[in-house]
């Protein structure tokens, strides 16, 4: 009798994609990380350009927070009561690839039009894609990517 590979696949303890779509897969997450990247980082301004309501937005920044997502930041303009501002961590950084490759496959595949925003190399300007590297440099097209199990 042969072993199934795809057994660790089946166990949800043990598929980072099931625990990151639990988390990503709330629009609302989605949306305030895009406003932190966009560098929106006070409540008022996340809720105007993503439309959330006030109690849900509290709950997503707390839940963020709580997770290390977002750093909470106190600030206080001149006669105002003292308030946060929600600023990228490392870990939510490390999104980025992950966020953009969405982004420009919703503009490919459902947009069906070009993207308004890229990311660019600081230094040449060229615009940047999401691709498949090796630990080399190497430049692995998806057709010749496929998943090993490791355990």
């Amino acid at each position: 009798m042969s072993k199934d590979k795809s057994l660790p696949y089946l166990l949800p303890e043990l598929c980072g994609l099931a625990a990151a779509a639990e988390l990503l897969g709330d629009q609302w997450i989605l949306l305030v990380l895009r406003e932190a990247f966009y560098g929106v980082t006070r409540f008022e301004t996340i809720r105007a350009h993503t439309k959330i309501t006030k109690q849900t937005l509290a709950n997503r920044l707390k839940k963020m927070t709580e997770l290390g997502l977002l750093s909470k930041i106190p600030y206080q303009e001149e006669g105002e009561r003292e308030r946060y501002e929600y600023i990228l961590t490392a870990k939510s950084r490390s999104l980025a690839p992950i966020l953009f490759s969405m982004m420009e496959w919703g503009h490919e595949n459902i947009l069906h039009d070009s993207p308004h925003i890229a990311l660019t190399d600081k230094e040449s300007g060229e615009v940047l894609h999401s691709a498949f590297v090796t630990a080399d440099g190497k430049i692995v097209e998806p057709k010749n990517v496929q998943i090993t199990t490791l355990i």
